[in-house]
């Protein structure tokens, strides 16, 4: 174990070995989150630890859209049945800078208004950081990917959780989750502050040894208290403006938010510049 009177420095892993992609491993050197977490991961588990536990985690944050939806429950039961454990659980709330790093490499294709109803929906209230070991021993982030199902719903083949949280569209999607094991080391850097992440890395390590499950109900019902369940909106005719979005009680901000996703445009026509080869080969409009 690392000693902990040291300060962490920000190191790096070999990403080859944590993500598949061709040049991801060099963006991911390069990237402050990723570069953060990881020297958590390495101080509290040492280098070989850090691994093991990359790749043997899968990470879920269940979003504010499933909360105010109220299917996150539904989300979290399905991923347990699919025979996913749960090591560590905490309500996190992610900002508009959150937003933008958590989908920075992601949101190539995203329209100006995509962002402004990103910032929304976070602003709504907490999501659930849930992390997951997969019993069935299959890489874990890699099928909890899978699982979770594309954020079109078209083009979602068999079950998904997507399908399960009755996700209708790019932007109101209820579920996030980490690819694979590189982005699940960058997601903790985001989603997680030094004290929180390290806390959150060792109590999910130990579970992960022990064959444990952490229990989820404390958590969620934190959340729930702040943002309570508000169901599917009533179907509006009125366009709603960004400003619908911001003001007013929860439950207006809900309704617009919803409108304003399904009427407002989500994809550029061009993409911009990819981040490393394997994005160049993605678009929403094949």
């Amino acid at each position: 174990m690392p000693d902990s009177t040291m300060p962490p420095v920000l190191r790096s892993p070999t990403w080859a070995r944590l993500t598949r992609f061709s040049g991801k491993d060099t963006v991911f050197a390069a990237d402050l989150f990723a570069r953060e977490a990881w020297a958590t991961l390495a101080r509290e588990l040492g280098d070989g630890g850090a691994y093991s536990f990359a790749e043997a985690t899968a990470l879920m944050w269940v979003r504010p859209d499933a909360f105010a939806a109220g299917v996150a429950r539904k989300v979290l039961a399905a991923t347990q049945a699919a025979g996913f454990r749960p090591l560590a659980v905490r309500p996190v709330r992610v900002d508009r800078c959150g937003a933008r790093a958590l989908w920075a490499y992601m949101c190539r294709w995203a329209t100006v208004e995509r962002l402004w109803l990103l910032d929304a929906l976070v602003a709504l209230g907490p999501g659930l950081l849930v992390l997951w070991a997969d019993d069935t021993g299959e890489p874990a982030a890699a099928r909890l990917t899978a699982l979770k199902g594309s954020n079109a719903a078209g083009r979602r083949t068999g079950a998904s959780l997507r399908d399960v949280a009755g996700s209708p569209n790019r932007l109101l999607t209820m579920v996030h989750v980490a690819d694979e094991p590189a982005d699940v080391v960058r997601e903790l850097g985001i989603l997680c502050p030094w004290p929180d992440r390290a806390a959150l890395v060792i109590e999910a390590a130990a579970r992960l040894t022990d064959g444990a499950c952490c229990l989820l109900e404390d958590a969620i019902a934190a959340v729930e208290t702040e943002l309570p369940t508000l169901g599917t909106p009533a179907p509006d005719t009125a366009t709603p403006s960004p400003g619908d979005l911001t003001a007013g009680p929860l439950e207006r901000r809900w309704a617009a938010l919803w409108a304003a996703a399904h009427r407002w445009p989500l994809l550029t026509a061009t993409a911009g510049p990819a981040a490393w080869p394997e994005q160049e080969s993605r678009s929403p409009w094949r």
